[in-house]
């Protein structure tokens, strides 16, 4: 499931993160990563061993080893947010697929090096359950609807472009500054208080006694 997948890990995000600064499209690649990669090793490559779109990248140990390596090797910043919000997407999908209820591949390798095999041929049993199942046209369709309401709600490639456009003109306006142009000023603090001669506050003339 794509769209099940996509809407529902920035859903996810969106409601327990919060986070604005981070770039969505890493998550999203985390999101469809482990089909991805899983697909085409357990039914390309290792078809006739495996049959199964759900090995490695379906486990708890490599998504963790992944974002592991990335908090050893990184350091705060855009590089190491971007990177973890792959590993972030990758659990909400394993969460998704509730991988939990499959033990021997979730929690691989303690029950195990051989990973379960799935049937064969891969392809058109998968295609007959997947045609066979309303729940998952269901979901599916629930994705599409939330994407869609996400993309209008928060105007799309408007927004986007709207953002790189201001960041764009603070970018020319801190070289015009750096040329010598004219930038706003204004002032900032409070006046001193200190006593100049022949004056009890600053600004304000005394009173001399004869």
């Amino acid at each position: 499931m794509l769209l099940w997948h996509l809407g529902a890990t920035l859903w996810l995000f969106r409601w327990i993160f919060r986070d604005p600064k981070v770039d969505v499209r890493f998550l999203l690649a985390g999101a469809v990563l482990p089909d991805l990669v899983d697909l085409l090793l357990g039914t390309v490559i290792l078809a006739d061993r495996l049959s199964t779109g759900e090995v490695w990248f379906h486990t708890l140990v490599v998504p963790s080893l992944y974002m592991t390596t990335v908090l050893l090797l990184t350091r705060r910043g855009r590089r190491r947010r971007a990177l973890m919000a792959v590993g972030v997407g990758w659990l909400f999908h394993l969460l998704l697929d509730g991988m939990w209820t499959d033990p021997e591949i979730f929690f691989w390798p303690f029950f195990g090096w051989d990973l379960p095999a799935g049937q064969t041929p891969f392809w058109p049993l998968a295609w007959d359950r997947a045609r066979l199942d309303p729940w998952r046209w269901a979901l599916e369709g629930l994705g599409l609807v939330y994407l869609t309401r996400l993309w209008v709600t928060t105007g799309g490639m408007h927004c986007a472009q709207g953002r790189t456009a201001s960041k764009a003109a603070a970018a020319r306006s801190t070289v015009a500054s750096c040329r010598g142009r004219p930038t706003i000023w204004s002032p900032m603090g409070s006046p001193s208080r200190v006593k100049p001669h022949g004056t009890e506050i600053a600004g304000r003339p005394s009173t001399e006694k004869a």
